[in-house]
């Protein structure tokens, strides 16, 4: 029986969206603005989601006879991802502007401490820090619908190149020979 690629990429995607959901909420509630800062930045760099999605597609190519086209592969992690990037999108809008609404206040604070620091490391001149920072402090201290729906947009062409890639991966396409 052929595998529903629909289904096996809503619920991978709805699990990578629940593990997001859990690092996330849980770093703001078991530590301070700055630890959570520091947790989310390397969970950014942790690439759960292409691990998740490659074990899932290998896993959904041996049950389809240990074949997969590559639209198939991209149909499945593309879809995957749609449904993960929604899931952060709204788990984020609700943390940044209805659970805690002072949260993107603090965030930037923090990170423009760190990117100061940083700039300072490398040598970066005192005008080029302070433009740095002035146009950090224009950005609105509050998390709006539009920000965030606008950085899910901007977040899915990201997850499209990714999907391509992983897509290459996971694909099985049947040979020549067995076409005929």
């Amino acid at each position: 029986m052929k595998p529903n690629f629909n289904q096996a990429a809503i619920t991978y995607g709805v699990i990578t969206g629940l593990i997001f959901l859990a690092l996330n909420f849980g770093g703001w509630a078991m530590a301070s603005t700055d630890t959570y800062v520091s947790i989310i930045g390397i969970c950014t760099f942790i690439p759960y989601v292409i691990v998740t999605l490659i074990i899932g597609g290998i896993k959904l190519r041996k049950q389809n006879g240990n074949l997969m086209t590559f639209a198939e592969a991209l149909k499945f992690t593309f879809l995957a991802y749609v449904i993960y990037a929604v899931i952060e999108a709204i788990g984020n809008y609700v943390l940044y502007a209805l659970v805690d609404p002072d949260l993107t206040a603090k965030v930037m604070e923090i990170s423009m401490q760190k990117t100061q620091k940083l700039m300072e490391s490398f040598g970066a001149s005192e005008q080029q820090i302070e433009e740095a920072m002035t146009k950090a402090q224009n950005e609105p201290p509050h998390t709006s619908f539009k920000q965030v729906f606008l950085g899910l947009g901007i977040g899915l062409i990201w997850n499209f190149v990714k999907s391509l890639l992983i897509s290459l991966i996971i694909r099985r396409e049947p040979k020549f020979e067995d076409q005929l």
